[in-house]
Parts: C-alpha cells; sequence; structure tokens
C-alpha cells in the first residue's frame, strides 16, 4: 500500500511526454515514475547481484551438515522407534 508521497517539479514538456507515455502504457504518471525509481535505484545491479553470489557461495559462508547417519540416530531417538531404510 502506497503510504509515503514525494513532490516534483517538472517542465512542462517532460509533464506532457510522461502523460503521453503513461496513456500508451495504460498506467499513471505516478506509476511510470515509481517503476523508474524501483529500477534505476532499488535494484540490485547484475555486479551487486554476483557480489551477493560470491559472498554466499564463499567458504566463511559454507555450512558443515553432519552425516545422513548421524541425524537418522538422532531422529530415531528423539522419536524412540527406528526409521525405514536409508
Amino acid at each position: 500500500m502506497l503510504s509515503k508521497r514525494v513532490e516534483i517539479l517538472l517542465e512542462p514538456a517532460e509533464m506532457e511526454a510522461l502523460r503521453r507515455q503513461a496513456r500508451n502504457a495504460k498506467k499513471s504518471v505516478g506509476a511510470l515514475i515509481r517503476e523508474a525509481v524501483k529500477e534505476k535505484y532499488l535494484t540490485p545491479t547484475r555486479k551487486e547481484r554476483e557480489a551477493a553470489l560470491k559472498r554466499l557461495l564463499s567458504a566463511e559462508c559454507q555450512i558443515d551438515f553432519p552425516l545422513w547417519k548421524q541425524v537418522k540416530k538422532e531422529l530415531e531417538e528423539s522419536m524412540g522407534r527406528g526409521l525405514a531404510a536409508d
């Protein structure tokens, strides 16, 4: 839900161009501006996404999961019964 307001001043020609674009796209001028802001300033760039992926795949982020045999044993003990085949 939209809850914050921003006021900007545009040249008459800019406003008319936005109105035409909005009319052609069957959207409001506000919707066009919100889309442009999201695309330009709020969407991570390819470089930022690649850096985030590198961080996720780095050695610092690696998680050492226990072996299935250990997990199975702990589950069996906590459930008080055996589990079916591996």
